[in-house]
């Protein structure tokens, strides 16, 4: 189970810092009382970015991990937030220029074959999506009416980094 690891740290400086190793998790999510023999599990790497490690936790009597995972890192998405943002935001301005998701992936990812590539934009732009149409829902007219990153960014007077 992943769980949060707070930190206004990029995934660089993360990396630079061996950050992970500043992780801690007081008790286990499962028995905060106690008496599981929840204990520290080593770490595991993230393929990128390069020399990413994620602290996690082991508790024997739920036969469970736990893995604290930076927030600069997206979940269940290889590579960071950033780059998961910058994704959405590049296919969302192409097809609102006219341009088909096929296309905008093809420019994006070119060294994939288009299929893939498709696959890959669109798991990205869904994980996205569903994450706005639950803010926009959670928060009504405030951050706009459409779970788009572009409205979202203009309501908030955001731009990417």
């Amino acid at each position: 189970m992943q769980l949060r690891h707070q930190t206004a740290l990029t995934s660089e400086d993360y990396v630079r810092q061996e950050y992970w190793r500043q992780a801690s998790l007081d008790c286990c999510p499962l028995h905060p009382r106690g008496g599981c023999g929840f204990e520290r599990h080593g770490t595991y790497a993230r393929v990128e970015p390069a020399g990413m490690q994620i602290a996690r936790w082991y508790c024997p009597t739920g036969h469970t991990t736990f893995s604290l995972l930076p927030d600069c890192l997206a979940s269940r998405l290889p590579g960071s937030l950033d780059e998961v943002e910058q994704v959405v935001a590049i296919v969302e301005a192409k097809v609102a220029a006219g341009e088909s998701i096929e296309k905008a992936a093809e420019k994006i990812r070119p060294d994939i074959e288009l299929p893939g590539a498709v696959r890959w934009v669109r798991r990205r732009l869904a994980a996205v999506r569903m994450a706005l149409l639950a803010l926009v829902t959670l928060l009504p007219g405030q951050l706009g009416n459409e779970p788009r990153l572009g409205d979202v960014r203009k309501v908030l007077g955001r731009s990417m980094h």
